[in-house]
């Protein structure tokens, strides 16, 4: 009867339970003549009432999540995701990973305005559940920000065009909204706007989070047009005898795309692809296509080419083993994460002035070597994949933190990202001038008939062969330069660093 009673209630809001609950119960005494019933009646109502008041904020909870975050968007959204820190550095532990995620946030989701050509997000915003709360003054001082008042709120408004918003029934959460627009931050601690989202981001983020480690899924509904794409497809090997066009329309009506990984390995990554149109005539060339495709915008994944392809109904899926590269790839795409784990280890930090130098100095040293480390591992199959990626990498050493960093620390990372970022701008000159060579090269038009036929003595092809191939080599050459430069820097800081404060760099 009590289980029978709270399945009903659970389905219920808590203001309604207790005025049902109490109809009941007048009803019941009044009908009821025994008073051996009446009490057993009352005594399971109220059971089930006890049972469903001390769940109501367990419920409130979890619409603190992806849902509730659409729900409160200031402004359409059209990317989401999920991070269950622990549970995704197990799975990379056990997959032998080199590095982890953080080791002082829990969980992190966010919801963003993805600018699909560059993947950078417009705006993001999201919480984070860190393993310590977070004192407002404390964390605005560590970080060179102010405290400020939005909304009868405290927030915090901290460099690198980040605001932190400090959760108050639920100390342990931070909220995280970038870039620094008032107003904007405003609209989203007390919406106003009823975005309606569509059945793909909705039942994206309705997914029970319990079962993943990592998840994120982007809306591309009427993105992409089918007359351009045709065009663009035309360069894309993969394709084979597969017709542009009617790939195009295929690819054209997608709605969606989610990458998910759960919690068992990291051998069960599923990249999911929703259409209007069926997708079953991709199947054979899905795989290929897809890296390919990624390789060309600077995201390389070589190992989706193994990856088990499968198609039901609209929805195509991949299933394959993720490498490091590649997740560290998808999770640097947003940055609630990182800028989560950089106020919760500011906050951490104890000690004088002199202490903190050396820990930040130190914090932001570890931090720059993870970038060039993902850098080195990272493994693009063409020379503009690989500068896309450099460049990426470079941005993501500029917006590390510098406050209370050692000024000679801080002079290693504006070098570091100076030489990744030369590297990709070196990579572009080389491929345009690539270009230049060939394009002269295919306007020869030296045919001869020597009686049995035309043939062209100075054909273009091997040439062009030749220059792609020195092009190559001239980028990599500076590529491999250049983290021979930043190794040697390294070591140089890293023993004066270790000299100065005492502590092992």
């Amino acid at each position: 009867m009590i289980k029978l009673l709270a399945i009903l209630m659970l389905s219920m809001r808590r203001d309604v339970l207790l005025a049902l609950s109490c109809l009941l119960l007048r009803e019941i005494v009044l009908t009821t003549a025994e008073a051996t019933v009446q009490m057993r009646m009352r005594t399971l109502i109220n059971a089930a009432i006890l049972f469903v008041v001390s769940t109501a904020p367990c419920l409130g909870q979890e619409k603190e999540k992806i849902s509730l975050l659409l729900d409160r968007s200031p402004a359409k959204a059209n990317a989401i995701g999920y991070i269950n820190v622990p549970s995704l550095n197990k799975l990379m532990e056990d997959a032998g990973f080199s590095s982890r995620v953080t080791s002082t946030v829990d969980e992190v989701w966010f919801i963003a305005d993805l600018e699909l050509a560059e993947m950078r997000p417009k705006w993001e915003a999201g919480y984070a559940v860190l393993k310590r709360p977070v004192d407002s003054e404390r964390l605005a001082d560590s970080l060179g920000g102010y405290v400020d008042t939005v909304e009868s709120q405290q927030v915090i408004h901290a460099p690198h065009q980040t605001y932190f918003v400090p959760g108050t029934e639920h100390p342990e959460r931070l909220g995280i909204l970038r870039p620094t627009d008032r107003a904007f931050l405003a609209g989203w601690l007390t919406p106003t706007m009823n975005i309606q989202y569509t059945p793909f981001l909705n039942s994206q983020a309705n997914q029970p989070e319990a079962y993943l480690s990592f998840m994120m899924a982007i809306e591309l509904r009427n993105v992409l047009s089918p007359v351009s794409l045709a065009t663009r497809l035309q360069s894309i090997e993969s394709l084979k005898s597969n017709s542009p066009e009617s790939v195009a329309k295929v690819l054209a009506s997608i709605q969606g795309v989610s990458v998910i990984v759960g919690r068992k390995s990291l051998q069960q990554c599923i990249v999911k692809f929703q259409f209007q149109n069926s997708p079953a005539s991709l199947k054979p060339i899905a795989a290929e296509m897809l890296a390919e495709i990624l390789e060309k915008n600077g995201l390389s994944a070589a190992e989706v080419k193994s990856w088990k392809v499968a198609v039901e109904d609209n929805t195509l899926s991949l299933q394959g083993p993720i490498t490091q590269s590649t997740l560290s790839g998808l999770m640097s795409v947003f940055s609630v994460q990182s800028q989560a784990e950089r106020a919760a280890g500011r906050v951490t930090l104890e000690g004088g002035e002199e202490k903190q130098v050396a820990y930040q100095s130190k914090h932001y040293f570890d931090e720059v070597n993870a970038i060039v480390e993902r850098t080195r591992d990272h493994k693009s199959q063409t020379t503009g994949a690989m500068a896309s990626w450099n460049d990426k990498r470079a941005r993501q050493i500029d917006e590390l933190p510098t406050l209370n960093v050692d000024p000679e620390m801080i002079q290693f990372g504006v070098d570091v990202a100076t030489l990744l970022r030369g590297n990709a701008l070196s990579v572009r000159q080389t491929n345009i001038q690539a270009g230049k060579v060939k394009a002269s090269q295919s306007l020869d038009s030296g045919y001869y008939n020597d009686g049995y036929g035309y043939y062209n003595s100075n054909s273009s092809v091997d040439y062009q062969r030749v220059t792609d191939a020195m092009a190559r080599g001239n980028a990599y050459g500076n590529y491999r330069g250049a983290l021979s430069q930043i190794d040697k820097m390294t070591a140089e800081v890293r023993r004066a660093m270790t000299e100065k404060y005492q502590i092992q760099f």
